[in-house]
């Protein structure tokens, strides 16, 4: 049996040690812009009186190290209601009579991967 042995220059070397963080970042990336559109979906489904349940619905992105990739589309508090004078409190309700969030979570649940890939592959290739 025989064997290959490479020889690497110090560029290539750093570049094979920084592609786990660079495919997370690209993948990161595709997230954020499909939590961007489902934002979107979400602000046009869900039902409003006085605009504030719509204004408070956000992207948001968190953790902490590795983990800062976290994506969360949220809505709820933030934004004060005009007519009540309060926080808006009740996201929860409007989505668990309507459903706004989910069906817009629907919507963009089978592109994510796509997108994912795409970003992945289109960078390597």
């Amino acid at each position: 049996m025989g064997s290959i042995q490479l020889r690497l220059n110090s560029n290539t070397k750093y570049a094979l040690a920084e592609l786990e963080d660079n495919l997370a970042d690209w993948a990161f990336e595709a997230l954020l812009e499909q939590a961007e559109v489902m934002k979107g979906y979400w602000q046009i489904f869900v039902r409003v009186e006085t605009g504030a349940a719509r204004d408070s619905i956000r992207v948001e992105r968190g953790g902490e190290s590795k983990s800062w990739r976290q994506v969360k589309v949220r809505g709820g508090g933030y934004v004060v209601n005009p007519k009540t004078g309060r926080l808006v409190d009740y996201m929860w309700a409007l989505e668990l009579r309507y459903g706004a969030g989910h069906a817009a979570f629907m919507i963009v649940k089978p592109t994510v991967a796509l997108m994912i890939e795409e970003k992945v592959v289109g960078r390597i290739s």
